[in-house]
């Protein structure tokens, strides 16, 4: 199923109260899409309740006017499942929830659970192509195909799903959204960038090349090293942003393959930062990477910035890019060609930057607002609350 079968919200269309199960309010692309979604549900007349574990995002939730029902941190666990059932019984049926929208494998469990006790509908929201050998997490992905709606986050997600997880209801590729005010070029001031080159002491006379990727486990920041070391310039910073409070195991070798290729003046690692546009108003590239990603918002956030961008093939993210035009898709795991793309970014000329900067952005405004994803997610909530629409 394709996202043009779902008809428009309009005025006589019905939305219902829903409520979605986010694993985290921590800043992440998962939980940014479920407040957008629900701020976007209740200024259409909606009501949007969020369960999560408590979080930096929370203020901004609370502010919205989005109801909040505490839960403890997920673990992908069967047994942390049922006790969100458990605790969520109550605020289903005290909120009248009409559509219960899971948007992580531990989620759906719960709210598969939750939609036949009450017998209301059950979306999922899909963002990852991988089938885990995890005894618990297959039942998981099991429960999720049950949903009357899968949102795969791209073609990619939909894909798999339908060769391993075929859902039994309807599936549709809804990609994520962003703000394209909030990243847009001409918003961001000159102190927000001096300010994050102050704070991470990036070097003056050097271009700058961008890697935004939690350090928990290797989304392809290993292979960029080595793609920095082929490329062999001198006048480079690799930036790669991501670091915990406390180093991670995967921090801590990332380190070590650094020092052991001779980096330590050319690649850095940095922590997150809340700023975002500034930081990619920093660069001069911006590079995702890795393999079976299944959607990329940091890839279509730096094309909305006017950056060129580099990402794997065989990944949901190369959705976001027209390869040629917007950026560069390289085969997963190469460095080589990674290099090679990284140095076609680098030598591109005035003239050629600023047409890609018009190409990219207009790419993301036309395909990758925020209004855009709400739009689809609400018109699907509509059709299943209609009259004519059962639960499964």
């Amino acid at each position: 199923m394709t996202d043009a079968s779902i008809s428009p919200v309009t005025g006589a269309s019905r939305l219902p109260t829903v409520l979605q199960i986010v694993p985290a309010l921590a800043g992440g692309g998962i939980a940014r899409a479920a407040l957008d979604t629900a701020a976007a549900l209740i200024a259409a007349g909606g009501r949007a309740a969020i369960a999560s574990p408590p979080g930096p995002m929370l203020g901004e939730l609370l502010r919205l006017k989005v109801t909040h029902v505490a839960l403890p941190p997920e673990r992908e666990t069967l047994l942390h499942a049922l006790g969100n059932v458990r605790r969520l019984r109550q605020a289903v049926a005290a909120l009248g929830v009409e559509i219960v929208h899971s948007r992580s494998r531990a989620a759906a469990w719960s709210a598969r659970r939750l939609a036949r006790a009450r017998r209301i509908k059950f979306v999922a929201s899909a963002h990852w192509p991988d089938r885990s050998e995890r005894w618990a997490t297959r039942r998981m992905e099991a429960a999720q195909a049950q949903a009357d709606a899968v949102i795969a986050v791209s073609d990619f997600v939909a894909d798999t799903l339908k060769a391993h997880q075929p859902p039994r209801g309807r599936i549709l590729t809804i990609r994520g959204g962003i703000n394209v005010d909030r990243f847009n070029p001409a918003t961001v001031r000159a102190e927000r960038v001096i300010r994050l080159a102050t704070q991470w002491r990036l070097p003056d006379d050097r271009r700058i090349i961008l890697f935004p990727a939690r350090l928990d486990s290797d989304r392809g920041q290993m292979r960029l090293v080595d793609a920095i070391r082929a490329l062999g310039r001198r006048d480079i910073y690799c930036l790669l942003l991501g670091a915990q409070p406390t180093p991670t195991a995967f921090e801590k070798a990332l380190g070590r393959h650094i020092k052991a290729r001779d980096l330590g003046g050319i690649v850095g690692i940095a922590a997150f930062c809340d700023d975002m546009p500034a930081a990619y108003m920093l660069s001069d590239v911006v590079v995702v990477g890795g393999k079976g990603q299944g959607f990329s918002r940091t890839l279509i956030e730096a094309q909305a910035m006017s950056r060129p961008t580099v990402c794997d093939a065989g990944s949901g993210a190369s959705e976001g890019i027209i390869p040629g035009e917007t950026g560069w898709v390289v085969p997963a795991g190469a460095p080589t060609e990674l290099a090679q793309a990284l140095d076609q970014a680098l030598k591109m000329t005035a003239d050629d930057r600023a047409a890609l900067s018009h190409r990219a952005q207009r790419h993301v405004r036309t395909l990758f607002s925020v209004e855009t994803m709400c739009q689809r997610t609400l018109a699907l909530y509509a059709e299943l609350a209609a009259p004519s629409a059962t639960p499964r």
